[in-house]
């Protein structure tokens, strides 16, 4: 099956996603048991979207076993039931609060029984596509781990653990802003500035993100200029589209004081569960001069990470740095052509490089690619071979090289015989990057 399992995990549900190879789109993933249908009008007739409750509960007494997701919302539909019930899992988890419960006779902190609940929901998952133990699973980091770098590190180390709890041993981390983008379908752009805005049954949560593609350590591809999150439970008395229209209020506020005006937006995205008709009334009323991403509030962050982490789309950014190899000498050195977070399509050159011929007489000269996290060659199978009309003797300028990146991740060149010009390969794709 194409592309990785992605996964939103989030306080009130947990969804995950596959780029659908055959469909060219992003699909959210079916689990028996644990995943239940809902209607969204925006993805046609039939479709569906399946999303898991954010919920884990225990058996008492000699009932042991353990359900998560939907099951444990079909089994509290039954009569007599005295399971324990835990939700909110993702809070504890972003605070580092260790709280505990009396799960039976054993004391386990909620952050455990996160764990336990996004373990089992991988395994689940696993199971549902078949999933070898070294898969490479995607995961969303919440606004509030991009804000922080201590709750990103304490965040990743639980996801670990939940991986290695699963069974497997791999994980990839994307920003949840920034998958949401793609998978609400905003064509992103390096430096865009624009709006997401997540909207739940406990609290409002507004931040605006720039695009800063390989600034930050760790590969992160976005900055939070401003942020604010208000809880509803703390306003009761307060209707949810006048704490909205405040929250926006807030953080564009926040933004402008930083020098961004709301002229300078690209975009909104809105996600979450509670995307009602009022809602969106006020965020069009806010936004009328850029345009409003409404139409997957509940699978964008999902899918987004979907179509990332397989490299799909007409348009994306680079996981992975790619160069070349040469003979320094005795030693075989590299020279970086793409660097990590490169955007394609390329609006132009990417770099230029002049290829030397090695001995008397060469004529021709074969271009492999290396990604340089593991210095792997990526088309040791089909190389592409540049001939020239005229050998050139050892040391002398043969070809010059312009790399660039089309819209589907591929590298392509254009190269000229450095002595007479004459074209070589124009626009020749050489591998397809991700």
């Amino acid at each position: 099956m194409a592309g990785r399992l992605a996964v939103d995990f989030d306080n009130e549900y947990t969804v995950a996603a596959w780029w659908r190879q055959g469909l060219d789109r992003a699909g959210t993933l079916y689990i028996p048991g644990v995943t239940r249908p809902v209607s969204n009008r925006y993805i046609g007739k039939g479709a569906r979207l399946f999303l898991a409750p954010a919920v884990i509960s225990y058996g008492t007494g000699e009932d042991e076993t353990c359900l998560i997701g939907q099951e444990v919302m079909d089994e509290a539909d039954g009569l007599g039931s005295t399971r324990q019930v835990f939700n909110h899992l993702q809070f504890d988890v972003i605070t580092g609060k260790k709280v505990y419960s009396l799960v039976g006779d054993r004391r386990l902190n909620r952050q455990d029984i996160a764990k336990q609940y996004l373990a089992m929901f991988l395994t689940r998952a696993g199971q549902a596509l078949g999933l070898a133990s070294q898969a490479v699973i995607t995961f969303t980091m919440p606004v509030e781990a991009c804000l922080s770098d201590q709750i990103w590190q304490q965040y990743q180390r639980w996801l670990e653990d939940a991986v290695r709890q699963a069974g497997f041993s791999r994980l990839e981390l994307m920003e949840e802003p920034w998958a949401a983008a793609w998978g609400a379908g905003m064509p992103v752009r390096p430096e865009f500035v624009y709006v997401v805005s997540k909207i739940t049954t406990d609290s409002i949560l507004t931040a605006i993100v720039q695009v800063v593609p390989h600034s930050w350590e760790r590969a992160r591809y976005i900055r939070i200029i401003s942020a604010r999150q208000d809880w509803l439970d703390c306003q009761e008395d307060v209707a949810p589209d006048i704490i909205l229209a405040n929250n926006l209020r807030q953080t564009l506020r926040g933004a402008a004081r930083l020098g961004y005006a709301d002229s300078s937006l690209a975009g909104v995205v809105v996600t979450g569960s509670q995307v009602k008709p009022d809602i969106l009334a006020v965020i069009h009323e806010h936004f009328t001069a850029i345009p409003v991403y409404d139409k997957h509030p509940i699978d964008a962050a999902a899918c987004g990470a979907a179509i990332l982490a397989s490299g799909a789309g007409g348009c994306g950014c680079l996981r992975y740095s790619y160069g070349l190899r040469y003979l320094a000498g005795n030693y075989y050195q590299y020279r970086e052509l793409v660097t990590k977070g490169a955007f394609y399509p390329s609006v132009e050159s990417i770099t230029e490089f002049t290829i030397k011929a090695s001995y008397d007489g060469q004529r021709e000269f074969g271009l492999f690619i290396y990604r340089l996290e593991d210095f792997h060659c990526i088309n040791d199978s089909k190389p592409v071979i540049l001939s020239m009309e005229e050998p050139v003797d050892s040391g002398q300028s043969a070809i010059t090289v312009a790399v660039n990146l089309d819209s589907a991740g591929q590298l392509v060149v254009t190269a000229v015989e450095a002595a007479t010009n004459r074209v070589v390969a124009d626009q020749l794709p050489v591998v397809k990057l991700v």
